[in-house]
């Protein structure tokens, strides 16, 4: 199986207001209506990174992760099924709410829904922000990264997307947590991301800990830093820079309940010259938590 990308999220939400107000005035994306209701958050010349899904609990409902083509489809979806894992076959109408030529579903151990797609549709329309945003980092690298919690079941978890789903290891984190040593690992898959996946021994409501994005500068990150104040949004952790892949960045609340990361500078790695290693800190400055 090679997975290239997080190609595209799914987000849940009782209704899109609040992300649409959220995704114009505080990320800079651009915020178009899709099918049955959806709202698409647009960073690239993609139809969508982010879809919003009216008339559910808040909350990340499903990752989408992109293969090369329909052969490599075929075989993720073989090896799949020879893992014992369940299928859900995607239909028509769902693949043109994702904008990709076919997809199916399936769960991970920790119970995160996960999608894998082939083929994404787009006009090729370019990126405008609302708030004049330069760009958002994707090309050859997928959407950003997303950090899932797998308290009670790391070990299956990670074994499942090493040797099932053949993602590597980047490096490994170990926080001391009120409970304990939490372990965090961080994967990558087929593109130069420093992580496309990590997961953590941590438990968190709704079980995402976050998503990233990456913008082009610094310039653009301390922007968004300041629509952060001037709208009211809640901040979860302050401006800071990672030890393990250089981005600097700030942490937000999402109207979904999770945390999204948005930064600049994120490291792209050479894997035939990586070395996995473990950190034993997560930043080199910053980062304060604001709980």
């Amino acid at each position: 199986m090679k997975i290239i990308e997080l190609g595209y999220l799914l987000v849940g939400a009782p209704d899109t207001s609040q992300w649409r107000a959220f995704g114009e005035n505080v990320l800079g994306t651009m915020m178009i209506d899709g099918p049955e209701g959806a709202l698409y958050a647009k960073i690239d010349e993609r139809k969508f990174r982010i879809a919003i899904l009216p008339g559910h609990e808040d909350g990340l409902m499903a990752s989408g992760w992109l293969v090369r083509d329909q052969d490599e489809f075929r075989v993720a979806r073989s090896e799949l099924e020879a893992a014992r894992v369940k299928i859900t076959d995607g239909d028509g109408t769902g693949a043109a709410l994702r904008q990709v030529q076919d997809y199916f579903a399936f769960e991970d151990p920790a119970g995160h829904r996960h999608e894998i797609g082939w083929g994404p549709i787009s006009d090729f329309a370019p990126f405008a922000s609302p708030v004049g945003v330069s760009r958002f980092v994707t090309e050859n690298l997928g959407l950003g990264h997303i950090v899932l919690a797998a308290s009670e079941a790391f070990d299956a978890e990670y074994d499942f997307w090493t040797k099932t789903c053949c993602f590597e290891l980047s490096d490994i984190l170990k926080l001391a947590m009120p409970q304990g040593i939490a372990r965090v690992s961080f994967l990558h898959c087929g593109n130069p991301r420093q992580h496309s996946l990590a997961l953590g021994e941590i438990p968190f409501p709704g079980g995402c800990l976050h998503v990233m994005l990456e913008v082009g500068d610094i310039v653009d990150v301390g922007r968004a830093l300041d629509r952060v104040e001037q709208h009211g949004a809640k901040l979860f952790a302050t401006l800071g820079q990672h030890v393990n892949d250089d981005m600097v960045s700030f942490y937000v609340m999402t109207p979904g309940g999770f945390p999204l990361e948005y930064g600049c500078g994120g490291k792209q790695m050479d894997w035939t010259r990586h070395v996995a290693f473990e950190t034993t800190r997560g930043d080199i400055w910053g980062h304060k938590y604001q709980f």
